[in-house]
Order: C-alpha cells, then sequence, then structure tokens
C-alpha cells in the first residue's frame, strides 16, 4: 500500500513539475518589444550604454510586465508604423509607443486595456497668426508620418500642404526652423516642446480629439494581453501610471534639447505615389517599379539608406521643397513652373498625353472633347491640360489613375487623361470598356525633384541615369515593369 502511494505522489509530483520545466523554458526566452522613441513620455531614447536603451510610461509598463513573466526584455527600435507590422506578423510581442486606439488599427492587432487619456493639439509659433482648426486651410501642417495625427490632419483638417516626418523630433525641428507652419501632436509632447524652447511655441487652446492609449499585441497572444492587462489596473490604481508620466515630463524638461534616437547613417527619403506604373506600383505587398529601381541605385550612390515615404502625388513637390523629403518621384512632368520650385534631374523618360474615353465613344478629335466632364489625377499637368485645353465643363479630380478609370467604365466622365503608359496598360486591362483616342499630344520629359540646393543628390542622379540609358539599361527598365505590370493585372474589373 506505501508503495502504491509513493507511486502516485511520484506521478503527481511528475505532473506538477512539468509544467513548471515547460515555464521555465519560456522564461529564457526574451519578450521582443517593438517601440519608436520619439514619442516622449511614453517612450524615448537613452542612449545604447543604458539597459534598457529606451524610457518613459510604455517601458516602465514593459518591464513590469516581464517582471511578472520572469522573461527577459529585447527592444528593436523601429518607425512608428513599423510597429503594427512586427507585431501582426508575430515579430514582436508587444508594441509600445503612446499608440492610439483605433477601431481601424484593432483590426490588425490586440489592444490591452487603456492605460493613459491624452488629445491632440495644435502648435504654433508664439507670433503665428493661426488661431484654430478652421485658420490651417492655408497652411503648411506637420505631423509623425503613420500616427492618428497624421490621419487628422490628412482627412479631417486639410491644410495647403501636409508635411509628415518619420519621428516626433523632426517634426518639432519642422516647427523650429519655420519649414511648419503648425504642428499635430498629443498634448504631452506639446507641451515638452513649448518648455523646451523656452516659450516660443503656443498650443492652440481647442484639443482637436481625445485619444486613449494602450499597448498593442498579436491577436493571437490573448495570454500576454490579459497578464499585461493586470499589470496595467495594478499600475492605475495604485497612482503608478500617474507617477511615471510625472517622472518622465521632469526627466525630459531638465533636457537642454531632449533625447534623441542615434542616427548612424540618415536615409535617403524618397517620397512617391503608388499607383503609376510602371514608375511605381505595389506587387505582392510591395512597392516596385522604374522609380523605385532607379531611387535604389541613387541611394547606393550616395552610400545612404533608401527609406521610401508614400504620400498623396500632391505632396511630393511640397515635400522635397520643405526638405521633408531628399528626392520626389512617381513619373514627374519637368515643367517651368515646377522647376521654379523644385531642382530637377536630367531627364529619363520622355512621355506622351493619351486619353482614355469609353469604348462606344464617337469622339475622333480634342475639339469633340471640349467642354465634356473631363477627369485627371490630382496636382498632375494632365490636370491642367484638360482645363486649358480641353476647357472641362467640369473637372473630376481623383487620388489616382485606378479610380479615374472606374469613373469613366461608370460614365461619371467622358474622358480621362492620363500619360502613354498607364493609358496604354489600362486599355489593353479594360479591352471592350475603354479605348484610347488616335491622338498624340506632345511629349513630355519625366525627372526626379530635389530641394533647390540639393545639389549633391541631382549629380547622383543624373549619374545613375545616364548611365542607364547608355547601356540601354534604362529601356529595359521600362519594358520589365511593364510587363510585371501586365501580368498581376490582367484580370480587368
Amino acid at each position: 500500500m506505501n508503495k502504491i502511494l509513493c507511486l502516485f505522489a511520484a506521478l503527481l509530483l511528475g505532473a506538477v513539475l512539468l509544467p513548471s520545466c515547460s515555464k521555465s523554458g519560456d522564461n529564457e526566452k526574451p519578450l521582443i518589444v517593438a517601440c519608436e522613441a520619439s514619442t516622449s513620455p511614453y517612450c524615448y531614447y537613452v542612449g545604447n550604454e543604458a539597459n534598457p536603451p529606451v524610457a518613459g510610461v510604455d517601458i516602465d509598463l514593459v518591464e513590469a510586465i516581464a517582471k511578472e513573466l520572469g522573461r527577459p526584455v529585447q527592444y528593436k527600435i523601429v518607425p512608428f508604423q513599423q510597429i503594427f507590422t512586427l507585431v501582426s506578423m508575430g515579430k514582436a510581442d508587444i508594441g509600445a509607443a503612446g499608440v492610439t486606439i483605433t477601431p481601424q488599427r484593432a483590426e490588425r492587432v490586440l489592444f490591452s486595456t487603456v492605460y493613459d487619456v491624452s488629445s491632440q493639439v495644435i502648435v504654433v509659433p508664439k507670433d503665428s497668426s493661426l488661431t484654430d482648426e478652421a485658420s490651417l486651410k492655408t497652411a503648411r501642417v506637420a505631423a509623425q508620418e503613420g500616427t492618428s495625427d497624421l490621419t487628422l490632419l490628412r482627412e479631417r483638417l486639410r491644410p495647403r500642404i501636409v508635411l509628415p516626418f518619420l519621428t516626433q523630433e523632426e517634426v518639432n525641428a519642422s516647427l523650429v526652423d519655420r519649414r511648419a507652419d503648425a504642428a499635430v501632436m498629443d498634448r504631452m509632447q506639446a507641451e515638452l516642446l513649448v518648455r523646451a524652447n523656452g516659450d516660443a511655441f503656443k498650443i492652440l487652446e481647442k484639443p482637436l480629439t481625445k485619444d486613449q492609449y494602450g499597448l498593442l499585441f498579436n491577436k493571437k497572444d490573448t495570454k500576454l494581453a490579459e497578464i499585461a492587462n493586470s499589470v496595467i489596473d495594478r499600475f492605475k490604481t495604485s497612482g503608478a501610471i500617474q507617477a511615471s508620466r510625472t517622472k518622465h515630463i521632469n526627466i525630459l524638461s531638465a533636457l537642454p534639447t531632449g533625447a534623441k534616437v542615434k542616427e548612424e547613417v540618415k536615409p535617403f527619403v524618397v517620397c512617391l505615389e503608388t499607383s503609376f506604373a510602371p514608375f511605381v506600383f505595389v506587387d505582392d505587398n510591395r512597392l516596385v517599379g522604374v522609380d523605385v529601381e532607379l531611387a535604389e541605385a541613387i541611394a547606393k550612390e550616395l552610400k545612404r539608406p533608401l527609406e521610401l515615404k508614400i504620400v498623396p502625388f500632391t505632396e511630393v513637390i511640397p515635400l522635397v521643397m520643405t526638405g521633408a523629403a531628399d528626392m520626389g518621384a512617381s513619373g514627374i512632368s519637368i515643367t517651368q513652373e515646377r522647376a521654379a520650385w523644385v531642382l530637377f534631374s536630367k531627364a529619363y523618360e520622355e512621355g506622351v498625353r493619351r486619353i482614355l474615353v469609353n469604348d462606344d465613344a464617337t469622339y475622333e478629335n480634342l475639339d469633340d472633347l471640349i467642354g465634356k466632364f473631363i477627369g485627371a489625377k490630382k496636382g498632375t499637368t494632365n490636370e491642367d491640360f484638360a482645363v486649358n485645353q480641353l476647357q472641362a465643363k467640369e473637372m473630376f479630380h481623383y487620388d489616382n489613375a485606378t479610380q479615374g478609370i472606374i469613373g469613366l467604365i461608370n460614365h461619371e466622365i467622358d474622358a480621362y487623361v492620363d500619360d502613354e503608359n498607364e493609358a496604354d496598360l489600362a486599355a489593353g486591362k479594360y479591352i471592350g470598356r475603354v479605348k484610347m483616342l488616335n491622338i498624340a499630344i506632345p511629349a513630355e520629359s519625366y525627372g526626379f525633384a530635389f530641394q533647390r540646393d540639393n545639389t549633391e543628390a541631382k549629380a547622383a542622379a543624373d549619374k545613375i541615369i545616364e548611365a542607364k540609358r547608355e547601356n540601354g539599361e534604362m529601356q529595359a527598365l521600362f519594358r520589365r515593369y511593364n510587363t510585371r505590370y501586365k501580368a498581376i493585372e490582367s484580370n480587368g474589373i
């Protein structure tokens, strides 16, 4: 009998110990935390020599969660928008950087309970005449890329020029050197900016929104989220969240210029619009095209890492003019008007303008189109042509060619003006629905745009363009990407 009891006890002890052994293995696995290190006071950089290399309210929470789990932490400092990608793909366990909880983001990731509440505000120089949301319509307004601040700026405020910057520090710098007339940011970041610059700035009185902040997790990692929520609840009820916020605001206020992420080499930032094949388009969730490949070669020539910034076409030239981007791309036509604003590279392609109409249309020449309903992409020379040459009865301004072609098929418009490459691809894709008029309108030259004093980048671009034109690679690039686009767009609407 004693032997049976001993055996049962041994089996019971083994059953108890087995999960413990498994947990011990998990304890050795680091907790991967993706964070953006310029979202003070939630997450900011303190240096490679520090452990951890970042600090802030979010980091205090993360360290408490890791302690609860008995696991070490490994931090990945990345651009803000990459946090969501890493967490949703399971390449990071937690995302942290003062992230606003939104329904759209909640479709991709699992949010913790709310740990802090703040608001989005407008910051302007103290001597600014801008007084409220409505006054921003004629202004240049900055916000951090990938944030709810930038979404608010584009979708609700709609200023004359939107200036997206990779980090909050760059947003702040654009205010200091007057590249931006105003900026949208979290209230606490705004208060830190005002303190750090001797009251050179002011926060407009009326907040834009109320934001709720949370940590983020992979949708499958509900167990980790539950543990994090229990830590957050403990922090909130004990007053530790308020103490953490106060501590980090005091630390940051004592710094003369704020903590900065160490940059070994400044990236070569290229802004572009994503729907202009074969110059730029999306294939298998990647940006590809002639302009993308040339941008890679130019960045390599400059010995700088390439960073592609996706923006509406209307923002490309303004971002280059203000220095928020090093180069503008997406098949930009070289015109005298634009050349007064930016520095152009050598032309790398000559283009012809074409007009698309419905397949059953009977138009034969340009005169037949005068006074009709005409469409074109916003901010392009095609738009200018439709207004000035075709004297459109009503002009339809589309964000991209896909919208324009759908508008044509749905008879919103009588004709769509486009560049020959893209028009030819559309006519091939929508056979029996749209056709190109047999009218070739004088050629335009395409080039890359640079800030007017950026002669170094222009020289690198000219060198790459000249070499590829001479050895035949340029023509090969256009053939390859035209073929590639036709292959992925073989199924029509």
